[in-house]
């Protein structure tokens, strides 16, 4: 989460930033905690023998239904092999078929056992949109290689991740895995990945309930030497017969078993089938408890994590954290999650008992319970459950309010899926009922480059607008009049850019509007694409001193960009650099280096590097330019960057690259609707670059190899002595190379050579 505290107007929909809370980070602890061993476990050697293999394969599957003892089995081999192997571990719910949220976790996941892994990869997910295929996989791959040692890395209830772009970047990463990075996936059915490649290659393991079956010599360990029943050895194999070796379901058998006067009469009550066993042991189980405890348990099943406040505010009542102890210490399928016994969850089977069975008695304190649990979750900072169980309750309006309130920050966080996937789960109307939300699915359109979407949105946040009021409906107005400015940027109409923001601003002027601070940079670099560079310069400084307050750092980071690259269009080298800097090291330390908004301070650099006769790095700077443009869709900065690369290709000497990349940036330009000075650019580079044949007609003029490459130096700020040292020659060589330079180019001075150079297209 954000580190800045931010009051914003609702109507708007502005971000309230807020610290990260403690109990946001226990969440997030929770996720990656290993289960820890129950002293009813019956230790299953057959299968830790295969598990503990000497050689682990690159996948290893454990696919079994609910209740098969998948999840206990993998936390038997950590505790038994932690000497031999590192593990870490992620469980993993709905919530996390968001691509960021989803590749994020799991990296959080490694770093439990090696801390400083997967620092470029966590910055390529701040970025939205973030590609995890091209960027993010192969730099955790990398690192994953280098470790010393090998890391078992487990995905805990992985039939959840229902995102096929989630899939399809997980596959890569199990072709690809170093042998120091070993994958394990417990499900509940078969994954969406490349298993039959896998298995036909020999580098899968697979366990499934079959193996999973408890044998009669494990359900007499369980019944009898771990629960104490002492039943009869032909009443243990009746009921392992019953179950069919289903681990919850002798577990429920067991607890239904305690204080049956007949095990026998009552084993031989039910059928075999898994739901029968859950419907029946289950109502068994919860009508032999206490009325306090069976309370507790059927009003907190709605949360899929627990702990004493949160169970107290939801049921209404004290002691909660002694109730968990309670429920923990009889065994009733309670999950420590984490090593101090504070946060719980429910066995997943047992969980779904208990929802059911509270929807069956007591339908009518479904809402309030997810209200309680709403509230909790927003007082503690963790706005994803709170909308979640806002939601769950039917409060639409209070799900609303908070979506309106924190998208942006995590819009921030790349965390784009996770703001769609709220809205999605909304009922029909309620997102284009309520103009906030349309402005939300409109940022989410611009940021995802639905282009072709944004202005559906804007339509439909004006239709809304109406229903509210006053300073409400006019700050909606210019919100949405804001976005509009950002759509027709992307779009490259630099004109029509400009008379959306000016609007916007007609309607709201006041500084302190909290729509300001969205998407502020952008008049001021549609104003230096129209070529009002001082009113840019004015703009872009005010856009930067609004958005930092309001924690926005991609605007901060997007105007000292341009403001950068003003400064390099000047010939200001030396503002341009500090600028381009500043703008770079904000991108390192908000984690967001990786996002689009850089791209004009490469630029920039690719200029000061440029003057100074560094071609290659500036080349290598323009090239990084195009690569993050062209994850945005801002049509004119990547045309812009695509001028740079050709330019810097052109000074290396390298021709037919430079033409290339032009017609890369000709056809970028040329899909703008209103190109502004960028037109120019293109135009300027065209002749340029044409001309430059002008290297060869040099040649015939006399120009040779060795003056060509003094002359490239000649632009920068190079003395002639370190020129001389630039291409270990001796300083009085450089000196008759620059004679030779002023005569064929009829100049008297270095300054005029460069101009003359420049003019004929051989610079």
């Amino acid at each position: 989460m954000a580190t800045r505290a931010q009051r914003a107007n609702p109507a708007l929909g502005r971000v309230e930033v807020e610290s990260p809370s403690s109990t946001a980070a226990a969440l997030f602890a929770t996720k990656l905690h290993v289960p820890a061993n129950r002293p009813t476990l019956v230790s299953r050697s057959r299968l830790l023998s295969r598990l503990r293999s000497a050689s682990l394969p690159k996948l290893t599957l454990v696919d079994a239904p609910p209740g098969w003892g998948k999840t206990t089995l993998l936390a038997d081999w950590r505790s038994a092999d932690e000497r031999a192997h590192r593990f870490a571990w992620l469980a993993l719910d709905p919530g996390d078929n968001d691509p960021a949220r989803f590749w994020t976790y799991l990296v959080g996941a490694l770093r439990t056992v090696e801390p400083e892994l997967g620092a470029d990869a966590l910055a390529s997910l701040r970025v939205p949109g973030a590609n995890v295929v091209g960027r993010v996989l192969p730099a955790l791959i990398n690192e994953a290689g280098a470790l010393s040692d090998p890391v078992v890395l487990v995905l805990d209830d992985y039939h959840v991740i229902v995102n096929a772009e989630i899939h399809e970047a997980f596959a890569p990463l199990l072709d690809h895995s170093p042998p120091t990075l070993r994958i394990v996936i417990a499900t509940r059915s078969d994954p969406p990945l490349p298993v039959g490649r896998l298995r036909a290659a020999g580098e899968m393991l697979e366990i499934r309930a079959e193996e999973l079956r408890f044998s009669e010599e494990e359900a007499v360990t369980l019944l009898n030497g771990r629960l104490g029943l002492e039943l009869a050895t032909e009443d243990i194999g009746l009921l392992q017969q019953r179950t069919e070796g289903w681990a919850a379901g002798l577990y429920l058998a067991a607890l239904s078993l305690h204080g049956q006067s007949d095990p026998r009469r009552f084993i031989e009550a039910f059928a075999g089938d898994d739901r029968h066993v859950v419907d029946y042991l289950g109502v068994e189980v919860l009508a032999g408890q206490p009325d306090d405890v069976r309370t507790f348990l059927l009003r907190t099943s709605i949360l899929d994590r627990l702990c004493g406040p949160l169970c107290d505010a939801v049921t209404g009542t004290g002691g909660s954290a002694a109730m968990l102890e309670r429920i923990e210490r009889s065994n009733l399928f309670l999950v420590p999650l984490d090593a101090k016994r504070r946060w719980y969850r429910y066995h997943h089977l047992f969980g779904e008992l208990l929802r059911y069975e509270l929807h069956r008695a007591e339908p009518q304190h479904v809402p309030d319970l997810h209200n309680q649990a709403s509230a909790w979750y927003r007082d503690g900072g963790s706005i994803h459950e709170a909308i979640h169980h806002a939601t769950a309750a039917g409060d639409v309006a209070g799900a609303a309010d908070m979506i309106a309130l924190h998208w942006s920050s995590y819009l921030q966080e790349g965390q784009l899926s996770t703001v769609a996937g709220w809205l999605d789960v909304l009922p029909p109307g309620a997102v284009s009922g309520d103009p906030r939300l349309c402005l939300t699915r409109a940022w989410i359109a611009v940021n995802e480059g639905w282009i072709d979407e944004v202005d559906r949105w804007i339509e439909a946040a004006q239709r809304a607008t109406p229903r509210s009021t006053g300073d409400d409906a006019v700050s909606l107005e210019a919100a949405a009049g804001m976005l509009r400015c950002i759509h027709r940027y992307m779009e490259g109409d630099v004109g029509q850019a400009i008379e959306a923001a000016q609007q916007a601003r007609e309607l709201e002027p006041a500084e302190t509007s909290p729509w300001r601070s969205v998407g502020c940079p952008v008049l001021g670099v549609a104003l230096f694409w129209r070529g009002a560079t001082p009113d840019a310069q004015g703009e872009l400084e005010a856009a930067a001193h609004r958005a930092e307050p309001a924690g926005n750092n991609i605007a901060v980071i997007h105007a000292h960009s341009c403001l950068a690259a003003i400064h390099a269009e000047r010939g200001q080298l030396s503002e341009a650099e500090q600028l381009a800097r500043t703008a770079l090291h904000l991108g390192e330390q908000r984690n967001l280096a990786e996002h689009w908004a850089t791209t004009m301070a490469h630029v920039a650099r690719a200029k000061v590097l440029e003057e100074s006769g560094q071609h290659r790095e500036a080349e290598a700077e323009a090239a990084r330019a195009v690569e993050l443009s062209r994850r945005g869709v801002a049509r004119l900065e990547i045309a812009y960057a695509l001028l740079a690369h050709a330019q810097a290709r052109h000074d290396l000497g390298d021709r037919e690259g430079a033409q290339a990349v032009l017609r890369d940036a000709r056809r970028a330009v040329e899909a703008c609707h209103d190109p502004g000075i960028v037109a120019g650019m293109l135009a300027r580079t065209e002749r340029r670059v044409r001309v430059a044949s002008g290297r060869a007609a040099a040649f015939e003029d006399g120009l040779s190899e060795r003056e060509f490459e003094v002359l490239r130096l000649l632009p920068g700020q190079l003395s002639l002595r370190e020129v001389a040292a630039t291409l270990y020659v001796s300083l009085n060589t450089v000196k008759t190379h620059t004679r030779a330079i002023y005569r064929k180019l009829d100049a008297s001075s270095r300054a005029e050579a460069v101009a003359r150079a420049r003019e004929v297209g051989l610079l």
